[in-house]
């Protein structure tokens, strides 16, 4: 097994992981961020 997939599939990974954390945590009060305008899209595409 080549050593370079590891390089590639580590960040990419832990990159994902925060990503859905940061879309998944809610915000503070009164707080709008980019994460929260992709939360709110995802439940409106949800809903339909």
């Amino acid at each position: 097994m080549p050593e370079w997939w590891l390089e590639v599939v580590l960040p990419s990974t832990i990159f994902g992981l925060m990503l859905i954390l940061w879309i998944i945590i809610p915000p503070k009060n009164n707080e709008d961020d980019f994460g929260s305008k992709i939360r709110s899209l995802i439940i409106k595409m949800v809903k339909k």
